[in-house]
């Protein structure tokens, strides 16, 4: 388990993903830094963003958000989570996205690469944002490589 703690700011999603990248195994790499800049744009933008009455409280912005990878090696699992001070919970996927739509395409990329996903309320409030990935090809134990069953992966979500 490796966790990196950010401000709620654009710039700590380059940040995110030049840290998660080299962390992560090549045969699921992409998919993982995708999702993740998605998760972390979402956290920055939505849920790290001033309430627009008062500029304060829980979301004011000053909260870092939380990046955790978990690659499971054995069980053939990567895990991202991303902790962040909002208590708004993760909306559905939309449907659709009009073409030339700018944004609302992260948890449409969500739903299609991560195996599971979903949210959990922390108990000091906010929330953490998982996405779980199998690993296409896993060394077995003999040094070839094959294809191995799910395994239950564990993210440690602060205050989860």
């Amino acid at each position: 388990m490796t966790c990196l703690y950010l401000p709620p700011v654009p710039a700590s999603v380059g940040a995110a993903r030049r840290w998660a990248a080299p962390l992560l195994p090549p045969d699921v790499r992409d998919e993982v830094v995708l999702v993740l800049s998605e998760l972390l744009t979402n956290a920055v933008t939505h849920a790290a963003a001033p309430p627009p009455s008062s500029g304060t409280g829980a979301a004011g912005g000053v909260e870092e958000i939380e990046v955790e990878v978990v690659v499971d090696l054995g069980g053939g699992h990567v895990a991202l989570a991303v902790t962040d001070p909002s208590d708004q919970p993760l909306p559905p996927a939309p449907a659709t996205v009009p073409a030339g739509a700018d944004h609302g395409r992260g948890l449409l990329l969500l739903d299609a690469l991560a195996q599971d996903h979903g949210w959990t309320p922390r108990a000091e409030g906010g929330k953490c944002v998982w996405a779980l990935f199998r690993r296409s090809r896993v060394p077995s134990r003999d040094g070839r490589g094959g294809v191995r069953g799910a395994a239950v992966v564990r993210v440690g979500c602060a205050g989860a």
